[in-house]
């Protein structure tokens, strides 16, 4: 279903803050993706983007109405998180931070970084890329 930036912005919940969106070859291909898992459970809208151009121009225009478009599928995604999920979150980190070094060093050049998600509600990993690139 098509739909414009202006609709997109009426339709966003209360305490989201930013536009989402995806990039990919196809609407089946992003749809089921499990970057949008914790997006889809927080109820927010995703934009896809499935056209060739549709990845350069999300580079080149950054928010509108002061909304910051964001992708899924980069590190660094911020869900507007309360400050008590924001703490379980940093409690988990603590919790598993001795598994991620054993992970990071198993896997030594094959990652740049080994981390606890939040973006994740079913599947048991995801490989992110880096904000810039």
């Amino acid at each position: 279903e098509t739909t414009t930036l202006k609709e997109y912005v009426s339709r966003m919940k209360e305490n989201q803050n930013q536009i989402y969106y995806i990039t990919g070859e196809s609407q089946k291909s992003v749809e089921n993706s499990p970057f949008l898992e914790k997006l889809k459970q927080k109820g927010f809208e995703v934009l896809f983007m499935i056209e060739p151009i549709d990845e350069y121009c999300v580079q080149q225009l950054k928010e509108y109405e002061g909304k910051k478009l964001v992708c899924a599928t980069k590190e660094g995604l911020d869900l507007g998180d309360s400050e008590n999920d924001k703490k379980v979150k940093e409690n988990e980190i603590e919790q598993f931070d001795e598994l991620c070094k054993v992970i990071k060093e198993t896997l030594n050049d094959k990652v740049e970084k080994v981390v606890i998600s939040d973006r994740l509600s079913d599947s048991p990993c995801i490989l992110v890329t880096g904000e810039y690139g």
